[in-house]
């Protein structure tokens, strides 16, 4: 078989998840890495969205939950969602439900759907349009565009994403 290592057996463990299994997967499995799929993207930025005011081992111990609720994070099924749906969701004990959040998730699907008619893909607009060299900028465009990012969820949803670099 030979000496394979993967990529994610060679990255470190940062502070922020050492000791913690769960957390310690998201760091060097998803943490920092470029997102090749719009619905894989859109479910980190409404993980980022969901963590605001909370801790994110609190959310990320609910993505399965997450994952059901918001059919698999399916931008078009997510963009379909309306009142009914966002009742439901408040009172779905198994996620974290703020309906200002859940709303939010609603209201960037159907933007997303409109970057991706524009762009061809949500994953082109975020990595080759979405214009901003430092964070700043970024955040700001990000800021612009949807509901519910203010400038640390967009700063960890960058970071997340590998759109930025990880200062920490």
């Amino acid at each position: 078989m030979g000496d394979q290592t993967s990529e994610s057996e060679l990255r470190e463990v940062p502070e922020w998840a050492a000791g913690d299994p769960l957390m310690e997967w998201y760091a060097t499995e998803v943490w920092g890495r470029r997102v090749d799929g719009d619905d894989a993207l859109f479910e980190i930025m409404n993980l980022q969205v969901f963590q605001a005011g909370l801790t994110f081992r609190m959310v990320l111990a609910r993505r399965d939950a997450f994952r059901e609720a918001f059919h698999g994070w399916r931008i078009d099924r997510v963009a379909d969602m309306g009142p009914h749906d966002v009742q439901r969701l408040t009172e779905d004990a198994s996620i974290i439900r703020n309906r200002r959040k859940i709303e939010a998730c609603i209201s960037n699907a159907l933007v997303i759907q409109d970057i991706q008619a524009e762009h061809g893909s949500f994953c082109a607009w975020f990595y080759d349009v979405l214009e901003g060299e430092d964070l700043g900028e970024l955040q700001r465009a990000l800021r612009k565009t949807f509901k519910f990012i203010g400038p640390e969820i967009a700063r960890m949803w960058l970071m997340a994403t590998g759109r930025i670099a990880d200062k920490d």
